[in-house]
């Protein structure tokens, strides 16, 4: 059971991300493209991070708590959807923090 561990945290993670998307109604469907564009920048640079780092032995996984499969070489894909789904909270946080505060993105009240 512990080959579960990592998705067990990114599971908690995304039930927290749309609870914050349906508690606070952030749509967030309605920025798909902005959302889209964002993440795919994060994974290639940080899967390509990964990557170099695991091949220079500088990163590791314990495979005792993944479930050994990989989306680049030695890199697991609880990697790929931890890269998807942190950022993705972030990004919903964020968003519920300006709703509650009433704040703008440009640091101005509404």
């Amino acid at each position: 059971m512990s080959h579960l561990s990592y998705f067990a945290v990114l599971t908690f993670v995304a039930i927290c991300a749309f609870g914050i998307n349906l508690g606070f109604g952030l749509h967030i469907g309605k920025h798909w493209k902005e959302l889209l564009l964002t993440q795919m920048a994060i994974v290639i640079i940080y899967l390509s991070w990964d990557a170099w780092a695991i091949a220079k032995h500088n990163w590791f996984f314990d495979v005792r708590q993944i479930v050994n499969v990989y989306v680049l070489p030695k890199v697991p894909l609880e990697e790929l959807l931890f890269f998807i789904v942190v950022p993705l909270t972030t990004i919903l946080s964020y968003r519920a923090l300006l709703k509650l505060t009433g704040w703008n993105e440009k640091g101005r009240r509404n």
